[in-house]
C-alpha cells in the first residue's frame, strides 16, 4: 500500500478593508482622466485604444496613460501625481 501526502490549498488570506468608491465626477468635460495600464496582459493596448476613444468622442475630456510599477504591489508615487495631476483615474486590468 503506497501513503499519500496531500496538502490543503485553501491557505489564509489577508485581512481586506473595503473603502468604497471615489464619489463620481458630475462630469469629464475639462477634466484629466489617468488611464491606468496596471501591468496585465494587453492592459497597455486597451489604455490606449480606451484614449483613441476618448480623443474621438470626448475631445474636450484630457488622458494620460500611465503605468503601474508593480501589480502586486502599492505604487503610492502613482497615486499621489494622479490625485496631483488628475481629476479621475481608469485602472485597466487587461484581457
Amino acid at each position: 500500500m503506497t501513503k499519500l501526502t496531500v496538502l490543503h490549498p485553501t491557505g489564509l488570506p489577508p485581512k481586506v478593508t473595503g473603502r468604497g468608491l471615489a464619489p463620481p465626477l458630475e462630469a469629464l468635460a475639462g477634466k484629466t482622466v489617468f488611464l491606468v495600464d496596471v501591468g496585465f496582459e494587453n492592459s497597455d493596448t486597451f489604455m490606449t485604444e480606451l484614449q483613441g476613444w476618448f480623443r474621438q468622442h470626448e475631445p474636450n475630456v484630457r488622458t494620460n496613460v500611465v503605468r503601474w510599477r508593480n501589480q502586486h504591489a502599492p505604487d503610492p508615487d502613482l497615486c499621489n501625481r494622479i490625485r496631483a495631476e488628475g481629476d479621475a483615474a481608469i485602472l485597466g486590468v487587461g484581457t
